[in-house]
């Protein structure tokens, strides 16, 4: 195209620049260029030119197919494949999501990760063949070995342990994103009775204090829905990064006239995006948030109809104990689950309909008009409203009074509160890294009271909680075994047990330091998990038994959880067959007995859901598994029918479980895991989670494999239906049909009565401590671990096409004006440590940063960094007792719901240069 002011344009350019190549003495080769000529109109008449067959036979292919890359991820994306030869060559987004009216358009759904996967697969540490240690543990040594000779120790190591130690010392934690795949590890679990652990605690990615407000806690919209809200919050959650896919939908809603806020420790690259940023000091996000709280409640900034129908906040306390007013306190065989409001219209205690223990199961009030203030006598008993307790408590965190603790200026505060009191359809996008802080189970509590004081919780916003998942029943159906349900842990607690880390956050935290500011010590936490564990509020089953067999499927398990060097020594103590199933050899591999290759994503028949979009993604096997992958369900299958054949050339049948009152019938499980061969191969065991499903049913199977995704039907949410032609909205059915929340008092509740709620003065929503990071002050810097941009977790940071757009090394971001305190320069070669250990990285320079903080992304492997270190290397185990309570409603343990979430975020560190 020529620019009239230049004077000059692309074609005249091309010619000027072939006359002065030719002019020049140069190689025949080069010479040749000069015979290139431009082509006036290309789609008129080309001329063929041979040597621009190199580039065509780039781009030719023999097949194509349909995958999503969830490895790690909750996007969901349909992408197309090139196959050459067998080989998936290349990844092209599919753009065929058909749009809903009044919405933007989703296409195309993918991120860079997604477009590099057909290469990255190639990489060298991508697994081709079983293999078996032959060195020391973590000595890399390996010999090749087949899958009839790891089937057969594996499977004779596991009738071994169960008729030597008894059942339940067989351990199977997973974490594929795909449900037959997921499922496969599932149901072999349940067949064998073994230990199942909640992986999300040890990720730290649970919400256990929203669980006790609203269950299930981990909820959201479909990410189309960001579009429909006047105000965002982005709460620790940075989606330009993270959200790759979806972000565009923040950008869309502010060009609607919507305003973003970014609540964050760093300004990071969605602050950009912003119309306010909020820097929040670390851990003090509780404090922000009941500052918040504090100004809605003053300026009566909330809907009092909404309140007293949907919350808690009219149900009765008692004064002389703090306790809820209940049915059983007037009627001997009244109900302790069953509550009082005072009705204004007749003046006295009323009961409320919709509890746990209540024969009416509706929000519906009737003629009943809650009061949400005062003070009253029932039958002689003083009470007051759980609002009136909120009120009182709230009132010291005013703007001025938090500013202190968060850093954040009064006007602010206000600023934000009076944004929040206006919007017309809010939204809280709340990310991981709030959970991951002691301040986080608090704070959960407060972010959805902001949420539901000004109306907005299941009506005209969501507090999206990253991730929530489609009810697919015919994927429950698939990993269920009749009358043997396995042993549910906490991932969190089987560490601290397995991997003796109580010794280790003994040694690294300053006791004296924690009982002032949290009122407890490592001691305290320690008998407090024994005394959860012997009121039978969290499972035991990590004190009683060994993981003496550890099967781990697709999980890097030393690098996800604090105390990396620690955690692994102790816990290989324990282990004696170490089994590691992913695709690839990571970290954790490096330590395994037995290694076996899983399918890639090109090579799996199985599908992901994920509820961020409501369509369903295919791994539609583009290619079969090549070298010798298996998928994980034909891993799984080929181990059980190994059991089943051991097991009969011993001559051994059923043995019993009375712990669990199951039984494991070895000389069957092979049979009984194919449910007699009716799930035998991969498409079989789809098909059957698929058609089983009511949100998919019979034809979807054919539909998804035709375009790579398919819509889910209205009952595939979890909290309400899916609509046809708006997006998913959770928790809207309590409001619109009344129907009770799965919550003790029927509603979003606020206030916990639990003696170890009232034992640390958190019944109702506010900051638990003074706020602040509670790692010894001796260190002056605290660490945090965000997502990055260049990988998922783990996979895909030694891409080279990711590393080629960072520093290509494991970094620690500092602010410029600490790092020159230090003498450190950008590009220099850190030591980071503390008292428990130490990692070296390259320093790079934050201005984004405060000063008292260090950022290493996280997901770096331990073979890339110097001396075999870790960024986890430095951190250490804390517990928030609140989250191992048990015996109260809803509020108990519950894999992926309640149970205590890993505290990443408290761990100080000093840096100096290497």
């Amino acid at each position: 195209m020529t620019n009239q002011k230049d004077g000059i344009g692309r074609r005249k350019f091309l010619q000027m620049s072939g006359t002065a190549l030719a002019t020049l003495a140069v190689p025949p080769s080069v010479l040749a260029f000069s015979k290139i000529q431009p082509v006036d109109d290309p789609l008129k008449s080309y001329p063929y030119r041979g040597w621009e067959d190199l580039y065509r036979k780039e781009w030719t292919w023999d097949s194509t197919g349909f995958i999503t890359h969830s490895i790690g991820c909750v996007a969901g994306c349909a992408w197309k494949v090139y196959v050459k030869n067998g080989i998936p060559m290349r990844d092209e987004q599919v753009s065929e999501y058909p749009q809903l009216p009044g919405l933007p358009d989703m296409n195309p759904r993918g991120c860079q990760k997604g477009a590099v996967y057909c290469s990255w697969s190639k990489q060298p540490d991508h697994l081709k063949w079983p293999l078996k240690r032959v060195g020391e543990r973590g000595s890399r040594k390996w010999k090749r070995i087949s899958w009839d000779e790891a089937f057969t120790e594996i499977a004779d190591k596991i009738i071994d342990t169960t008729l030597k130690q008894g059942p339940g010392n067989i351990v199977i934690p997973k974490r594929p994103f795909s449900v037959v795949g997921n499922t496969a590890y599932t149901r072999m679990a349940n067949l064998l009775g073994a230990i199942k652990p909640d992986v999300s605690s040890m990720t730290g990615d649970l919400y256990p204090g929203m669980q006790t407000v609203r269950n299930p806690a981990r909820t959201v919209s479909t990410f189309d829905d960001w579009f429909t809200s006047d105000l965002i919050l982005m709460w620790h959650k940075n989606p330009i990064v993270t959200r790759i896919p979806d972000a565009h939908f923040l950008t869309e809603a502010r060009y609607n006239g919507a305003r973003l806020v970014n609540i964050s420790a760093d300004y990071n690259p969605s602050s950009v995006h912003s119309d306010l940023f909020v820097p929040v000091a670390s851990g003090t996000d509780s404090h922000l948030a009941a500052a918040i709280v504090n100004e809605l409640i003053a300026g009566k900034h909330y809907k009092a109809d909404y309140l007293k129908e949907q919350t808690d906040l009219p149900f009765l306390v008692r004064t002389d104990n703090g306790k809820f007013l209940r049915e059983s306190d007037f009627n001997k065989d009244g109900s302790d689950e069953v509550f009082y409001v005072w009705d204004n219209k007749s003046g006295k205690a009323v009961l409320a309909p919709g509890s746990m223990g209540s024969k009416e199961k509706t929000l519906q009030l009737g003629a009943i008009d809650p009061a949400l203030e005062g003070t009253f006598k029932a039958n002689g008993v003083e009470v007051t409203t759980v609002f009136e307790r909120l009120k009182t408590e709230i009132a010291p965190f005013t703007p001025e009074a938090t500013q202190k603790t968060t850093g954040v200026h009064p006007s602010v505060v206000r600023k934000l509160a009076g944004w929040i009191a206006e919007s017309k359809a809010m939204r809280i996008l709340d990310g991981y890294n709030n959970q991951k802080h002691f301040d986080g189970f608090q704070c959960g509590r407060l972010k959805i009271l902001i949420l539901t004081l000004i109306g907005h919780h299941g009506t005209t916003g969501s507090i999206d909680t990253t991730y929530e998942g489609w009810k697919l029943e015919g994927k429950s159906a698939l990993g269920k075994v009749e009358g043997r349900k396995g042993r549910s842990v906490s991932m969190v607690l089987a560490q601290w047990v397995w991997g003796e880390q109580y010794k280790r956050s003994k040694a690294y935290y300053d006791d004296a330091q924690l009982k002032e500011q949290i009122g407890f010590g490592v001691d305290d936490m320690e008998a407090m998990r024994k005394e959860s564990e012997a009121k039978g509020w969290m499972p035991n089953w990590q004190s009683i038994k060994n993981p003496t067999v550890y099967i781990n499927g697709g999980i890097n398990t030393f690098a996800t959880s604090n105390g990396y060097q620690h955690l692994r020594d102790n816990f290989l103590k324990r282990c004696e067959l170490f089994v590691v199933v992913d695709l690839r050899m990571l970290s954790a591999a490096m330590y395994a007995d037995i290694v076996l290759p899983a399918a890639e994503n090109t090579e799996m028949l199985d599908i992901r859901e994920t509820s961020v979009t409501r369509f369903i993604h295919l791994f539609g096997r583009p290619v079969q598994p090549m070298y010798e992958r298996k998928t994980d369900w034909q891993i799984m299958a080929g181990l059980a029918a190994k059991i089943q054949e051991r097991a009969r050339a011993r001559g051994i049948t059923r043995v019993e479980d009375p712990e669990i009152k199951a039984w494991i019938d070895f000389d069957k499980i092979g049979d009984e895991f194919t449910m007699n061969g009716a799930v035998a191969s991969d498409e079989d065991a789809l098909r059957f989670a698929m058609e089983k499903s009511k949100a998919l049913g019979p034809g979807t199977y054919e539909e998804i494999m035709k375009k790579g995704f398919v819509a889910v039907g209205p009952s595939a949410g979890k909290t309400g239906p899916v609509p046809k032609d708006k997006p998913y909205r959770p928790f809207t059915v309590n409001v619109t049909e009344k129907k009770p929340y799965k919550t003790l008092t029927g509603r979003l509740q606020f206030y916990v009565d639990h003696e170890w709620f009232q034992r640390f003065g958190t019944e109702v929503p506010k900051p638990q401590f003074g706020g602040g990071v509670v790692g010894p002050k001796k260190y002056p810097f605290v660490r945090n671990s965000p997502h990055t941009r260049w990988g998922i977790h783990s996979y895909y940071r030694n891409d080279p096409w990711m590393l080629r757009m960072q520093r290509g090394t494991p970094d620690v971001r500092m602010n410029p004006k600490a790092m020159a305190a230090k003498g450190i320069k950008d590009g220099d070669t850190v030591r980071i440590f503390n008292s428990s250990g130490e990692f070296f990285a390259m320093a790079k320079a934050w201005p984004a940063l405060p000063e008292n903080m260090v950022f290493s992304e996280h997901g770096w492997e331990q073979y890339m960094y110097k001396g075999m270190t870790h960024y986890n290397f430095v951190s250490a185990e804390l517990i928030n007792p609140l989250e191992m309570v048990g015996g109260y409603g809803h509020v108990k343990y519950k894999s992926g719901g309640f149970n205590p979430n890993r505290i990443f975020h408290e761990t100080t560190v000093d840096v100096e240069k290497a």
